[in-house]
């Protein structure tokens, strides 16, 4: 008891001490609020604007924030300049960004789940205001859209930029196409056997589990006009094609877990496949050389030069992070260069200026490494990047 009163008596004490010191503040802090309160101004509260055109450095660092995945994000930066320009609020299971040629808006594919981690799932196309960044519009679609690491051909507008296209898995394969003009779902185009989305001039073709490709033709509608399958190119048993290629128009790089560059020409009603060639000599396979990581290959498209993310490993690494970067001339297929990472990279990106950047990211690294691409030299480490950033895009 005597302890109790003892502790009673200087909580007392501590108590009025403070009453005198808290009322001593108060004051001295409304002696000087009273001398500058005709220069007080509150502030006033907006939404910025981007105060230039996007420029050939511009880059969006996408998040797909695998701790919360509920929240998936997208960062807009200069990496020539190191500057952070904004953000996007882009759903959960956060994929891509869809942006259209004229770049007036931006698109993404979006889940939403009712109670945010349950409840009844609702599957969208955000459009957002590249200028300002705020969210403009949706557009609903049907509830089955592919959910899984991400990749950049998921989805994608045509080359008349009228129709978006996303791939659903459930595990039933399809393709659902949107208007984009009209902001509307058209129709379902079911694709059984065949992944993902290769948009062309109202059209798209899909990888298929046989080792063709499969082409889809769209009317003015939307709607399937006709479809007609590849004969098989690439054997998906003995060495599978990864479903992470780069392009340039209606040309495009597919690389397989062995290294072999496979090309397609998908500008005519009939796709054209070039023999394949090998990104690794003899002697690099000898010493354990493989692509990997999750965007494994860069292009620059004025230089048609072809950049691969790689490190050494054995079978099944494919997705391991790389610590060189190697440099293609497409003309030629001859490699130019090898740059050696100052930090592992999971996925890589060439910005499209006259002067390239090779940008890479480690996923689960909160850091955007910046590097010549010309010369391989480190310029800058922009960080505090995201949580899980895994994709990178041009704007």
């Amino acid at each position: 008891m005597g302890y109790a009163w003892v502790f009673t008596g200087v909580a007392a004490e501590a108590s009025e001490f403070m009453s005198k010191q808290t009322m001593l503040a108060v004051l001295l802090i409304g002696l000087a609020g009273g001398a500058g309160a005709a220069d007080f101004r509150p502030e006033t509260m907006g939404v910025a604007t981007l105060d230039r055109a996007p420029g050939p450095n511009w880059v969006w660092a996408n998040d797909f924030t695998f701790g919360f995945m509920a929240d998936g994000r997208t960062y807009l930066l200069d990496v020539g300049t190191g500057e952070f320009l904004g953000m996007l609020s882009t759903g959960s299971m956060f994929l891509k960004l869809d942006i259209p040629a004229d770049r007036k808006l931006v698109y993404n594919a979006a889940t939403y789940y009712e109670r945010v981690v349950r409840g009844k799932r609702t599957d969208v196309i955000n459009i957002f205001d590249p200028q300002t960044l705020d969210f403009v519009g949706e557009i609903p679609i049907p509830a089955k859209r592919l959910t899984s690491i991400p990749t950049l051909i998921n989805s994608g507008i045509t080359n008349d930029q009228r129709f978006l296209l996303v791939y659903n898995m459930t595990p039933a394969q399809s393709v659902s196409v949107i208007d984009l003009a009209e902001r509307r779902f058209v129709g379902e185009v079911i694709t059984p056997g065949c992944g993902m989305t290769l948009p062309g001039e109202r059209r798209f073709r899909m990888l298929c589990a046989d080792g063709s490709l499969l082409s889809v033709e769209l009317d003015a509608a939307g709607k399937e006009a006709r479809r007609a399958r590849s004969p098989r190119f690439f054997d998906p048993q003995r060495d599978p094609l990864t479903e992470k290629p780069v392009r340039i128009g209606d040309d495009w790089w597919f690389v397989s877990f062995e290294g072999m560059v496979q090309p397609m020409d998908l500008a005519g009603e009939l796709p054209r496949l070039p023999p394949s060639w090998s990104l690794l000599s003899d002697a690099d396979r000898a010493d354990g050389w493989r692509i990997g990581g999750i965007e494994l290959l860069g292009v620059h498209a004025k230089t048609r030069r072809l950049y691969a993310l790689m490190h050494q490993g054995g079978p099944d690494t494919h997705k391991d992070p790389g610590s060189e970067v190697w440099v293609y001339d497409l003309g030629t297929r001859q490699r130019l260069q090898r740059i050696a990472l100052r930090d592992p990279a999971t996925s890589i990106l060439i910005t499209q200026a006259d002067e390239p950047l090779l940008v890479a990211v480690l996923i689960g690294v909160p850091n955007v490494e910046v590097y010549s691409a010309t010369t391989g030299q480190h310029q800058r480490t922009i960080g505090e990047i995201g949580h899980t950033v895994a994709l990178l895009q041009n704007y």
